[in-house]
Formats: C-alpha cells, sequence, structure tokens
C-alpha cells in the first residue's frame, strides 16, 4: 500500500504569537496541532504539581520519554506558582473529583477558538443538556477554566513556545501523516453511505502517558457545527523516546506508530459513523445482557468491554474496519486486522457478523446506507443464545 506524504503547512498568527500546525489528508480531512490543548497540558502538568495526579499526569513521574511533556515543563516551571496556575488547579481538581477523566476538557476546548482568539470555534444550536446536577456545576467551570488557560497563553507566551520548537511540532506530523492512506475517508463514507463535513484529528506531544512499550491515549471529541457534528481525535504520542539534551536535537518525534495512528485515524473516527445511529436501539440490546456470558465478560472487561452494549458497539466498528479494508483493496490487512480483532482481542462474533454484512455488501440498492441495514444486525445480536455465543468463544 502507498501512503500519503503530505507536505505541513505552517500558519502563522500574530495577535501575541500564535501558531496553527494543519496537514491536509484528504479532501476533508486534516491532521494538526491544536494550541488550546497543547496550552492546557502545559498548564496541566503545572497544576499536578497542587494536586498530585489528573489521569495520567502523576507528580514526581519522570517523563523524560516524551520530549514534549519534559522540556515544556521545564520551560515553565517558573509559572508554577502564578495565580492563574493555582486556579486552574483548584478547577481541576474539582472536575477530577466528578469526571475522574480530562475528556471533557478536550471536549470543550477543541469547540473553541484557537488561543489567543475568544468565544465557541461554532455556534452550539444543538448543544446537549447536561442532567447530572454535579456535572452540570462541573459544565460551570469551564468557561472560567479556558478563560484561564487563555490568560496562560498571553502571559507565558505559549505561542512563542510553540513557534520556537516548530522542528519538533513539524517532525511529529509528518510522522503520523505518513500512515494515513488519502481514499480511506472516502471509502468509510462510501461503505457507510454517510458523509461528514469534516474530520479533524490532533496530536499532542504535549498529553502526557506513563512510561511503558504499549502505552498511549486517544480520546474522541466530537465539535459541534451547525450542520451536525465534526468526527475529531486527540490523540498522545505513543513511541518512547530516549532523553536528549534539548527538543532541538530530536529527530524522532514519538508519533512513528503505524498501528496506533491507524487504530486512531480508522478505528476511532468509524465510531462516529456507528454510535449515534446504534443508541436508538440500546435499551433492546442491553436486554440481552445474559448473551455476555461470564468467562468472555472477565476476558474483556480488563479493555473497557464492561457490558454488552459496548461489546456490540465495538463489534461493529471493527466488522467496518475489516470490511473497509477488502473495500479498499487490501485483503493483507483485512487478515491483520481479523487475526488482531477476534484471535487476540476475542471479538469472537466478527466472524459471524462478516457473514450478515454480506447481504448488506451485495444489496446497496436496497440498503444504500448502513443504517437502513443496522436494523438487520441488532435483529441478529438479539436471535443469539447465551449456549451460540460460549461456542463461538470456545472456538
Amino acid at each position: 500500500m502507498k501512503f500519503l506524504y503530505p507536505i505541513v503547512c505552517f500558519l502563522a498568527l500574530t495577535s501575541g504569537v500564535s501558531a496553527q500546525y494543519k496537514t491536509k489528508l484528504a479532501a476533508h480531512a486534516f491532521v494538526g496541532i491544536h494550541p488550546n490543548l497543547e496550552t492546557y497540558f502545559f498548564v496541566e502538568k503545572l497544576a499536578v504539581e497542587h494536586i498530585n495526579n489528573y489521569v495520567f499526569n502523576i507528580k514526581g513521574t519522570d517523563y523524560s520519554h516524551q520530549p514534549m511533556v519534559y522540556f515544556a515543563f521545564k520551560h515553565f516551571q517558573p509559572y508554577q506558582n502564578d495565580p492563574i496556575v493555582i486556579r486552574v488547579a483548584e478547577i481541576l481538581r474539582q472536575l477530577r473529583d466528578t469526571y475522574h477523566d480530562n475528556g471533557p476538557i478536550m471536549d470543550y476546548l477543541v469547540n473553541q477558538k484557537e488561543f489567543p482568539a475568544k468565544g465557541p470555534r461554532y455556534a452550539w444550536p444543538n448543544k446537549k443538556i447536561e442532567t447530572d446536577a454535579a456535572k452540570q456545576r462541573m459544565m460551570a467551570l469551564m468557561p472560567e477554566l479556558t478563560d484561564s488557560l487563555r490568560s496562560f497563553y498571553r502571559k507565558a507566551d505559549v505561542g512563542g513556545f510553540l513557534e520556537k520548537n516548530r522542528h519538533f511540532y513539524q517532525g511529529a506530523l509528518k510522522e503520523v501523516s505518513k500512515y494515513i492512506h488519502p481514499t480511506a475517508f472516502p471509502a468509510m463514507e462510501k461503505w457507510y453511505g454517510k458523509t461528514f463535513s469534516q474530520y479533524d484529528l490532533y496530536i499532542s506531544p504535549a498529553m502526557p502517558i506513563t512510561p511503558g512499550e504499549d502505552s498511549y491515549r486517544g480520546y474522541g471529541a466530537q465539535i459541534a457545527f451547525p450542520g451536525g457534528k465534526i468526527p475529531s481525535m486527540v490523540v498522545s504520542s505513543s513511541i518512547m523516546l530516549k532523553p536528549l539534551a534539548s527538543l532541538n536535537q530530536y529527530q524522532e518525534f514519538g508519533f512513528d506508530n503505524r498501528d496506533v495512528t491507524q487504530f486512531v485515524a480508522y478505528h476511532e473516527i468509524i465510531h462516529s459513523f456507528v454510535n449515534q445511529i446504534l443508541e436508538q436501539y440500546a435499551d433492546a440490546l442491553k436486554a440481552d445482557s445474559a448473551l455476555y456470558i461470564t468467562e468472555w465478560k472477565e476476558k474483556m472487561s480488563p479493555y473497557g468491554i464492561s457490558d454488552w452494549y459496548i461489546c456490540v458497539t465495538e463489534h461493529l466498528v471493527r466488522l467496518g474496519e475489516i470490511r473497509i479494508a477488502l473495500a479498499m483493496g487490501n485483503a493483507h490487512e483485512a487478515a491483520r486486522l481479523r487475526k488482531l480483532h477476534v484471535e487476540e482481542q476475542y471479538f469472537v462474533l466478527l466472524p459471524l457478523l462478516e457473514k450478515e454484512i454480506a447481504d448488506y455488501e451485495a444489496g446497496r440498492v436496497k440498503y444504500p446506507t448502513f443504517e437502513d441495514y443496522l436494523p438487520r444486525l441488532v435483529s441478529y445480536f438479539r436471535s443469539l443464545t447465551p449456549q451460540q455465543v460460549k461456542a463461538q468463544y470456545l472456538k
């Protein structure tokens, strides 16, 4: 397979000093650096000195395997006790103790204009209303957190730091871009019979991950858009690097990882095609939780597949991965995915689902979209018995 090696464009904006980095992957797919996210993780690292931990950002941990995390902390450490950082630390403590995650923060920040600009990226006509009282209180903190981060961006000249380390960000973007095939997004749209206005992928060299050869983090953010939603993904580095004396000495940048890149760009974006249309069947599927037999659930739960509905969702996403690889003429990749998902990750119903999906692929006149065919797949799941599932699990 040939891969796209796009030219990375750097657009310098001067209002303070801001830097936007974006690479075009396909006609309406991009990968870039988001200054709001980088600013957040720079400040989160300082705030953790006051609140001890937040997700994988842990006080006292050696992050020299992530050069941007390590050197940015050294660069911005003089601001550790700045009133802005102290206030952010208190906000993060409250958010951490409610959400136990910083995903909602990333969601909010990618829906804002890029620092130093102020205000939402787009109007939110269909903004989800939070019904949980505790989470309502936490969402009310998001504008204040964003204002504090924007103030830090200006005060600490984050834009200047990003521009100074252009070489590192450019290298990271080149690493991640070379593994994303330009026809992947049109292939997804054709197979699902659905299009999105845009796909935004963001890499964050400043997002901390704990040391370990299989350590990385990805988060599927959703950008509100007047015409719907823009599928988005934020991903950390995934290659542990040996420490060097300064950022400008690095010729490797932590993102040269084919498997992780394609997992993020394909698997996580495919969730945007599946999750929303599956939600209408959630109650019916959850009623069949007995199909998630005990021995299988015990095997899958450590990987976040904690209930039957999640298991069904992840099966359907992986089914799409395999069938889209075949649609792109890459039987070798489809075989690799089957081995990975069935033999190594225990998504044991995939062979059965591949048989079921043949009618969809052969009958696109009758089923123009995956959404049109989904009731048949849901009915198939509901027709299974625990005995059939166990037999498939034991194969």
